[in-house]
C-alpha cells in the first residue's frame, strides 16, 4: 500500500544527468507540493556487500553521502521551501528504486548522452527500473557541453519560456490506460500547456486471413474506427480537465516515429507500458523502448493495466 503523503524520487549518482534529473525532481515536486527524496545507490559487488553495513569511516560511504549531501544543498538552495530528505544505501540500483516506487508519485532519473548509433545510452539502470517500477518513471537527459539545456526542459509553475511547450502522449486504443491518460492530463494541466495525443498505427502489408493488399479505402475506414476509439477513450478526461487544451489524431504511421516527431520541441513525452508482475526482465514494449533511447525531450513512462 501506497503513502499518503506525496513523494517525487530521484536517483544521484554525481553525473550531469542525474543533477539534471535531480532539477527536474526539484520542480516537479514543487509544481506537486510534494516532498523530493534524493537516493543514491552504492553498487553492491557481491551479495556479501548488502549484508554488511560499512563503518562510518568507510571512505566509500562518506563519499556516497558527501555526493547526496551536495546535490541537497543546491537544490535547498535553487528551490527555497523544498521539502527535501536525503538517503544512502547499498544495492542493486534499479531494485532499490523500484521499492521506493510503492512510496513514489513518480521516480525521476538520468539518462546518458548520445551513442555512437544517434540514440541515447539508456543502460543498465534505467531499462529494469522502467520496466519493474510501480509509479511512473522520467527519464531526463542533458547535453554536458549545454549546461542550461536541462532547465529547458524541466518544465514547472512560473517558467515563463516553457509556457507554449506542450506535452505529448503516445496512446495504444486497443488497451484501457486510463493511468497514462491520469499522468498526461494532470501535468499539462499543472504546467498550463497544450496537450498532444496521438494514435499511431502502421498496418502490415497484407491484411486478413487471405493475404490481400489493403485498400486504400479500406485504410481509412480502419483510422477512423481508431480515431473514434481515441474520442471515446479521451472523453471523460477531457470533461475532468476542462482547461486543457487538447488535440488529439490517429495517424497512420509508425508509433515511435510519430511520437518523437512530435515531441521533437516539447516538454514532456509520455508514453505507457503495462504491468509486469515478473521481477525478471527488462521487456518495456517496442514503442517505450524506441522513445527512451531517441527522444530528447523527457520521457515519462506511465504503467498500467
Amino acid at each position: 500500500m501506497r503513502d499518503m503523503a506525496h513523494v517525487v524520487t530521484a536517483g544521484v549518482d554525481g553525473t550531469p544527468q542525474s543533477a539534471a534529473a535531480a532539477r527536474w525532481a526539484a520542480r516537479e515536486a514543487v509544481a506537486r507540493n510534494a516532498s523530493l527524496r534524493l537516493v543514491h545507490v552504492q553498487v553492491a559487488e557481491s551479495a556479501l556487500d548488502q549484508m554488511v553495513v560499512p563503518d562510518e569511516d568507510d571512505a566509500t560511504r562518506q563519499r556516497a553521502e558527501q555526493l547526496v549531501q551536495a546535490a541537497a544543498v543546491e537544490l535547498a538552495a535553487r528551490f527555497p521551501g523544498l521539502s527535501l530528505d536525503t538517503r544512502t544505501t547499498v544495492g542493486e540500483p534499479a531494485w532499490v528504486l523500484t521499492e521506493l516506487s510503492r512510496t513514489s508519485d513518480v521516480v525521476v532519473i538520468g539518462s546518458r548522452g548520445l551513442s555512437s548509433l544517434g540514440g541515447f545510452l539508456v543502460g543498465s539502470v534505467a531499462l529494469p527500473t522502467v520496466a519493474h517500477v510501480q509509479c511512473p518513471v522520467v527519464l531526463v537527459r542533458t547535453d554536458t557541453d549545454s549546461p542550461s539545456r536541462d532547465e529547458a526542459l524541466a518544465t514547472g509553475p512560473g517558467d515563463q519560456a516553457d509556457t507554449s511547450r506542450r506535452i505529448v502522449a503516445g496512446v495504444d486504443v486497443r488497451h484501457p490506460c486510463d493511468e497514462l491518460f491520469a499522468f498526461a492530463f494532470e501535468a499539462a494541466q499543472r504546467r498550463s500547456v497544450p496537450l498532444e495525443i496521438r494514435h499511431g498505427w502502421e498496418p502490415r502489408p497484407y491484411y486478413g486471413a487471405r493475404p490481400m493488399p489493403l485498400a486504400g479505402l479500406a485504410l481509412e475506414d480502419l483510422l477512423d474506427e481508431r480515431a473514434d476509439a481515441l474520442a471515446k477513450m479521451m472523453q471523460p478526461w477531457c470533461e475532468k480537465f476542462p482547461g486543457v487544451e487538447v488535440d488529439a489524431r490517429a495517424v497512420l504511421e509508425q508509433p515511435a516515429s510519430l511520437l518523437l516527431r512530435a515531441a521533437e520541441n516539447g516538454s514532456l513525452l509520455v508514453v505507457g507500458r503495462r504491468h509486469r508482475p515478473s521481477r525478471f526482465g527488462a521487456h518495456v514494449g517496442p514503442v517505450a523502448h524506441a522513445v527512451m533511447h531517441h527522444s530528447r525531450a523527457p520521457v515519462a513512462v506511465v504503467p498500467h493495466t
